[in-house]
């Protein structure tokens, strides 16, 4: 028999702990007490007692350990012996928060963690620097540097969680280096290649994929505030708005003209407020966006992002100034535009090398 119980602590807290009787053997009951190092605000010995919001997913490791001990137990003639690891498993927790809340990248990291365990389950205690090491070497042989750093920083962030819960009591990362980003090759459009596009109706994916693709390469927003754009952030001959990533901040981006036959062009929905009302998730779009590139003769590989990559360069080359275009951007450090500076930079001086030579041989100077 398995009974949870709870020790007072000073400052209103109680120790969770793990009442554990077996009466197997000649020789009468045995008890053992197991503290799982989880508190809680209450004492919620009697069943009735309502569960604090603060308790409740530590109250679900909790009775998942509890259960956990209880089909484990040995009735040997030794009575019970305590399983050396036993604990939450980490990838039903990642579930747990994905019916909660979907987070594709989340969703990335189960699936992967699935594959490298083979069914295999994690406990919470599991998750060490070895662990982590391991994982990610397995990340890096099966998803490129970026993806794989990307993954590691989403582990990191839902297991860091449990944390600030108190349901772990240590988090193996502050001394795990996670992999960095490699330096990819920015994909930008050229003037002619954004008027191939335009010009080119896909045969696949919905009209509003090719005209999102085409605000964005004269507005220069994220496929993010592209998605959750509505009329009231369409301001006379601007648009105002905050971005889905930093919501503390408003940025102003004049509508060009070409911006705003796009919106012309889009037929309105009767009841959702979105100027692109019918966008599927940025995963389906960006496939849709390389069949229209290779539609439109377009050999570079395309993705939304391609598009805020485009505006950038293009202002960049007709004399915006880095520091107008990182407002238009909505930048937070000048650093992340000077990117895009360099570019058209090393573009210009590619150029430049195309320029024939006036002199021959014989002149002199």
């Amino acid at each position: 028999m398995i009974k949870v119980r709870y020790k007072k602590l000073k400052g209103d807290k109680y120790s969770a702990y793990l009442d554990v009787y077996s009466n197997a053997g000649q020789d009468k009951g045995k008890r053992n007490y197991e503290f799982l190092k989880i508190y809680v605000s209450k004492d919620y010995s009697d069943p009735s007692t309502r569960i604090a919001e603060v308790d409740k997913d530590k109250m679900k490791v909790i009775k998942a350990i509890r259960n956990n001990r209880e089909d484990k137990m040995s009735f040997s003639e030794n009575g019970y012996q305590q399983t050396a690891k036993i604990n939450y498993n980490l990838i039903d927790y990642f579930r747990t928060c994905l019916a909660k809340k979907h987070y594709y990248r989340l969703e990335c990291v189960t699936i992967q963690l699935e594959k490298y365990t083979d069914g295999e389950k994690i406990y919470f205690q599991d998750v060490d620097e070895e662990f982590l090491t391991l994982f990610q070497d397995y990340l890096l042989s099966v998803v490129s540097q970026n993806t794989a750093s990307s993954y590691m920083t989403t582990f990191r962030q839902y297991f860091n969680k449990l944390v600030v819960k108190g349901i772990v009591q240590v988090s193996p990362f502050p001394s795990f280096k996670i992999v960095g980003l490699a330096e990819t090759e920015i994909t930008t459009l050229t003037i002619e290649e954004v008027r191939a596009l335009a010009s080119c109706v896909p045969k696949k994916g919905n009209s509003q994929i090719r005209q999102a693709f085409l605000f964005s390469c004269f507005t220069g927003l994220r496929f993010s505030d592209v998605k959750k754009l509505t009329y009231e952030e369409i301001q006379e001959d601007h648009l105002v708005f905050r971005p889905a990533k930093t919501t503390q901040k408003i940025v102003r981006v004049p509508l060009l003209a070409d911006a705003q036959s796009v919106i012309e062009n889009i037929t309105i929905h009767p009841k959702n407020n979105k100027v692109f009302w019918g966008l599927p998730s940025s995963q389906v779009v960006n496939v849709y966006l390389k069949f229209w590139g290779l539609e439109a003769g377009i050999k570079k590989s395309l993705h939304f992002h391609a598009a805020r990559h485009t505006f950038a360069t293009i202002g960049l080359t007709f004399g915006i100034d880095v520091y107008t275009m990182q407002k238009l951007l909505g930048h937070s450090k000048i650093e992340m535009t000077q990117i895009y500076a360099k570019i058209v930079d090393e573009k210009r001086k590619s150029e430049m090398l195309k320029f024939p030579s006036l002199l021959d041989e014989k002149s002199t100077i």
